[in-house]
């Protein structure tokens, strides 16, 4: 067996945990992956910080005796969900997921407090997504004793080394984070009863933000004593490791999708806004990322394949010669989770074919409307499990205004979590001198 030294990439995502060994030269020599173990119920979406770091540990352990060589950690994940803990690190709630609808009553007293002037300070409307307004509604809820609000990735890192600390994306994302001066907003935390040293000090993806404890590496198997960073929101991560140029817009297909676009200078907010288009920050604090949501679209997918009772690759597989039918009304049903529109009469294969289209045209016009904020782009990388689609990589094709080209690595924002890791090293300077994958143009 050889001996070369590795990094190791996590990605916790929506659905799943997925950790990727790669070496100094970019070759990808280990993966595996687990559910990631969200719970639903009636009162929600959430997991507990025990079942998150459990998962974590299963996946690493899955990788084997390799993991003996990682020589450096980078986490990246989902953004939003995320745990209040207290003075000695324990957990006052379970993490409630970010696309859990609670927290519309913080969202409203924001709104009524703050105005038009808050979306324009932290670079996108205030939803139920964010994390303050998670936080606002446990306060709500009676939560006191809060010493710290971690979302999932610092999660990880804190339980791997002790250290609390974010990165500038997923602190871009949490509603209470001010995108262009590069600050968090005390005055937002305050106005939904939360003290602003809750929020935790925002440092670089790829410097070494920690190293693994003795705690550390007795539940997560990994060799102590190693640096860990943080890798940023899993979209942005994924722009990192896809293969994509600075100047490509990225295609992330996964749970939910999104378009993503870079910008060196920062963007005109309200433009962005008019276009249904947010503003973030990169995960190194290297410049801003604009962000366009198309649709739940792995959510649908699997809605459909389920009614349909067919395999993914079954129906792809029949997709590529069927007449799709007109299935923009069916996506808008299956994304309020209503599979009833889906008639068992209707072939399966014009079924499939009609939501490929539907999908790839809403991803066409969040190409347009990232376009419209950073100007023209090249060409759109596709990324993530999406990416595996032949027929939806060809209505995306036929549909963007731009070429579409796909990622040749199945795990982008653990690569990227790898190339960040490779920095907090010292293998390379950034991320972006790590080693890149290869790219696929779709004809």
């Amino acid at each position: 067996m050889s001996d070369a030294p590795l990094l190791l990439g996590l990605d916790v995502g929506t659905s799943r945990i997925k950790a990727l060994l790669v070496d100094e030269q970019g070759a990808e020599l280990g993966r595996a992956w687990v559910p990631t173990p969200f719970r639903t119920d009636v009162t929600g979406t959430e997991m507990t910080r025990a079942a998150l770091q459990s998962a974590v540990g299963e996946v690493v352990a899955h990788l084997g005796p390799s993991i003996e060589r990682v020589e450096s950690v980078g986490v990246a994940g989902l953004a939003e969900s995320g745990a209040p803990v207290d003075r000695q690190g324990q957990p006052l709630a379970s993490i409630i997921a970010w696309h859990d609808p609670r927290g519309a009553a913080t969202v409203e007293l924001l709104e009524h407090r703050f105005g038009d002037e808050l979306p324009s300070l932290i670079g996108q409307r205030l939803r139920t997504v964010s994390s303050i307004a998670k936080l606002g509604w446990l306060v709500g809820e009676g939560l006191r004793g809060v010493d710290r609000w971690l979302g999932v990735p610092e999660l990880c890192l804190f339980a791997l080394t002790g250290t609390w600390a974010t990165d500038f994306s997923l602190a871009a994302r949490s509603g209470c984070y001010d995108v262009g001066r590069r600050r968090w907003l005390p005055e937002v935390a305050q106005a939904v009863g939360i003290e602003p040293a809750v929020l935790p000090p925002v440092r670089p993806a790829g410097e070494a933000l920690g190293r693994v404890s003795e705690a550390g590496a007795a539940w997560s198997g990994l060799p102590g004593g190693i640096p860990v960073t943080l890798a940023g929101h899993d979209h942005l991560s994924a722009l990192s490791g896809c293969g994509a140029e600075v100047e490509d817009l990225g295609n992330s297909v996964g749970t939910a999708e999104t378009v993503v676009g870079r910008s060196a200078r920062f963007p005109e907010v309200g433009r962005a806004l008019a276009h249904r288009v947010a503003v973030t920050l990169m995960p190194d604090g290297a410049g801003w990322a604009l962000l366009a949501s198309a649709t739940r679209s792995g959510r649908v997918l699997e809605l459909a394949a389920t009614a349909l009772g067919r395999s993914f690759a079954e129906l792809d597989a029949l997709a590529e010669t069927a007449t799709p039918i007109d299935a923009a009304d069916l996506v808008t049903e299956l994304r309020s989770g209503d599979a009833s529109g889906l008639a068992p009469e209707e072939d399966p294969g014009e079924v499939w074919a009609g939501l490929l289209d539907a999908l790839a045209a809403s991803t066409a016009d969040a190409v347009d409307r990232v376009g419209e904020v950073v100007g023209p782009a090249p060409r759109v990388v596709v990324f993530g499990g999406g990416s595996r689609s032949r027929p939806w990589l060809v209505a995306k094709a036929r549909l963007c205004s731009v070429p579409v080209w796909r990622s040749t690595t199945d795990d982008a924002a653990a690569r990227g979590a790898t190339a960040f890791a490779g920095a907090a090293a010292g293998w390379w300077r950034a991320a972006s001198d790590a080693p890149r994958v290869a790219l696929e143009e779709v004809r």
